[in-house]
């Protein structure tokens, strides 16, 4: 994801309380950015990769980023 044009931030991260859980967290430069890497090959690659195993999404609320940071 570090190379896909207009992605600022992708994290994920796992709970102890939820072993079975992961949580993403995305910050896309607009909607149209998200929605355009949708359709780049290697994200599809990921998407039928992780798809056997997602049982399902919670509530996905979509932010303005006013500030902050990240850095790993």
């Amino acid at each position: 994801m570090e190379n896909i044009a207009g992605c600022h931030c992708y994290i994920v991260g796992i709970n102890d309380h939820e072993p079975n859980a992961v949580y993403v967290f995305e910050v896309w430069e607009n909607q149209e950015a998200h929605m355009a890497s949708l359709q780049l090959d290697i994200v599809q690659q990921l998407i039928a990769k992780a798809k056997p195993i997602i049982a399902g999404m919670s509530y996905q609320p979509n932010l303005t980023i006013i500030g902050g940071k990240a850095s790993f």
